[in-house]
């Protein structure tokens, strides 16, 4: 490079620097790059509240936990069946409630003492939902204002009990995860010790046969959401997410349908509102539309009934994996075997067969047919009692080399 070409690029940097100090630019949703729309402020978020245990509320706050689950689904699972608990081992005495979004009783009838649900008109809220966190200037005034009814716990906290080892000797809490090394040693970096509880994300191995799972739905349950099932069910979960992005389009669900209708499944409709796209098919049962969709427990209760379950980048396949339900996830190489955490949260949560295609969201988004192809290679693997891994659209040298290089990490079978 010249001296002039240089000097060039170096004003060139000098401008953009003066340009983003003197024009603000705009944030922006990390998956899709579109201009992230400004929260508006509620000024009073209300509750559904459900009473789940027969002990009486603590007249002192002190002997109540509030514990606030605001984060994505993916995290929220992880949650229930490790963190909670984790958390219920270390105080076993105090009263419980727990705070969280609408429809998500179920998943903590058998931990808490309360459950708090925000009411539905304010589940948009959900688009601000991170692993085990949240982006909302909201639910952090309202995780604040809690304090009043006891000891707060963030829903961020969930996410330090997840990476976090406990030395039972010293009591230290550390990370252990992310700090380039630390998880392999086998003391506590202060007291040198080995009396050690091993972070749940550490130490898959460990704490996966040690996981408090979610109830099985009941049969009345299960016999009421029979009536949307028909012959050899299928569920499809179609992601629309608007801070993420990496949502398919409608069509391609519209000759998903019919891809899996030739192959002789009866598709369902499932979902959450908030984040599931309207299903494109009239014929098909659009479950995520209906009033019982509220229930989690009725959304089991479909699922324990489906051959498998389909969907696309999104955390979705935790309710077959929950279950013991096969289920047939598109990913990405590196939410798998990266950096994303999502193969180690996937592999915490899984109770049953599996089936993953690695493929970049973009190569499917551009090349439905593609895509289509392969699903139906996938499916008919899995009718064959093949779960392995599929190399899709992707340069399958590379995700292979990221799934030798980190599977033992995620505790990967």
């Amino acid at each position: 490079m010249s001296q002039v070409q240089e000097d060039r690029q170096d004003d060139e940097k000098g401008f953009l620097m003066a340009k983003k100090s003197l024009f603000k630019s705009s944030k922006r949703n990390p998956g899709d790059r579109k201009d992230f729309v400004k929260e508006e402020r509620i000024e009073d978020i209300g509750f559904n509240i459900f009473k789940l245990s027969d002990r009486p509320r603590p007249k002192d706050t002190a002997g109540i936990l509030v514990i606030c689950c605001f984060s994505e689904f993916g995290c929220e699972t992880v949650g229930a069946m490790y963190c909670l608990p984790r958390m219920i081992m270390d105080q076993p005495a105090k009263y419980r409630i727990v705070v969280g979004w609408s429809g998500r009783e179920y998943l903590y009838r058998h931990l808490a003492d309360e459950f708090w649900e925000i009411k539905p008109e304010h589940m948009w809220l959900r688009e601000y939902a991170r692993a085990f966190h949240h982006d909302s200037r909201n639910l952090s005034r309202l995780e604040s204002e809690l304090s009043k009814f006891g000891k707060v716990v963030p829903s961020a906290y969930m996410g330090h009990i997840a990476i976090s080892a406990k030395c039972f000797e010293c009591k230290l809490f550390w990370n252990t995860v992310y700090l380039d090394g630390l998880y392999d040693k086998k003391s506590c970096p202060r007291c040198g010790r080995e009396n050690i509880l091993w972070s749940i994300f550490g130490d898959v191995p460990y704490w996966k046969p040690r996981a408090v799972r979610i109830p099985d739905p009941s049969d009345s349950r299960m016999k009421e959401v029979g009536k949307y099932l028909g012959r050899n069910p299928v569920g499809i979960f179609a992601r629309a997410r608007k801070c993420y992005g990496r949502n398919l389009q409608p069509e391609f669900y519209v000759s998903l349908v019919e891809l899996l209708r030739e192959m002789g499944f009866e598709p369902v409709w499932l979902g959450e509102k908030v984040s599931t796209m309207p299903c494109p098919v009239d014929d098909v049962v659009d479950f995520s539309r209906m009033e019982e969709s509220r229930d989690l427990e009725s959304t089991f209760a479909i699922i324990k009934q489906c051959m498998f379950t389909v969907q696309f980048w999104t955390a979705s396949s935790r309710l077959a994996g929950l279950m013991g339900v096969p289920y047939l996830l598109f990913e990405s190489p590196d939410q798998i075997w990266g950096r994303g955490q999502e193969g180690i949260r996937r592999n915490l949560c899984d109770f049953g067969s599996r089936k993953l295609s690695i493929n970049h969201y973009l190569n499917v988004y551009g090349d439905n047919r593609k895509g289509l192809e392969i699903v139906r290679r996938c499916v008919e693997e899995m009718q064959a009692g093949d779960y392995s891994d599929h190399m899709g659209l992707v340069d399958e040298q590379v995700a292979r080399q990221m799934k030798e290089e980190n599977s033992s990490r995620i505790g990967d079978s």
